[in-house]
């Protein structure tokens, strides 16, 4: 088990474990329909930060995430309504969850968690449009980039923001 996940419920564990799974979908699919070469990107970075974060929280926690990473995509997609509107609220609903987490666990473990979705959110972005298809933002994905529907978790003094 992660340390951090000592204080939660398994349903709050699961929360986080499909949080970057929902940050991809909610960017890949603000724009309508879902991107593919989005929901891939998200995937590799997902892969990739298991060796980013070398051994820390992070590493553990992404290492849960890719093992279910692409499954959990796929049942979420699936479940979600197609419209756009409907499948962001949804989504959003479902990450304003991490709020209530992150006052459980500890502080810099949820502030690095919440920084690392905000770099995902970019990272899917980017992945499509653009210059050979890469590097566009578009309007519709650029309201979501901030994931303002989850609050940004404090740092040990609180001075931060």
């Amino acid at each position: 088990m992660i340390p951090e996940f000592k204080n939660l419920s398994q349903q709050e564990v699961n929360t986080i474990i499909d949080a970057p799974a929902l940050v991809t979908i909610l960017i890949a699919g603000a724009e309508g329909k879902i991107d593919e070469k989005e929901i891939d990107w998200g995937s590799y970075v997902v892969h990739f930060r298991v060796s980013e974060y070398e051994s820390s929280s992070m590493m553990r926690v992404y290492k849960e995430v890719d093992k279910v990473f692409n499954d959990s995509v796929k049942q979420f997609i699936e479940g979600l309504p197609q419209d756009t509107d409907q499948r962001s609220i949804v989504i959003s609903e479902k990450l304003s969850r991490l709020n209530g987490i992150f006052k459980k666990v500890d502080k810099k473990f949820a502030k690095e968690f919440y920084e690392s979705l905000r770099t995902l959110a970019k990272q899917v972005a980017k992945a499509s449009g653009g210059l050979w298809g890469y590097g566009s933002i578009s309007p519709q994905e650029q309201k979501y980039l901030d994931l303002d529907i989850i609050d940004e978790p404090q740092s040990e003094t609180g001075s931060e923001s």
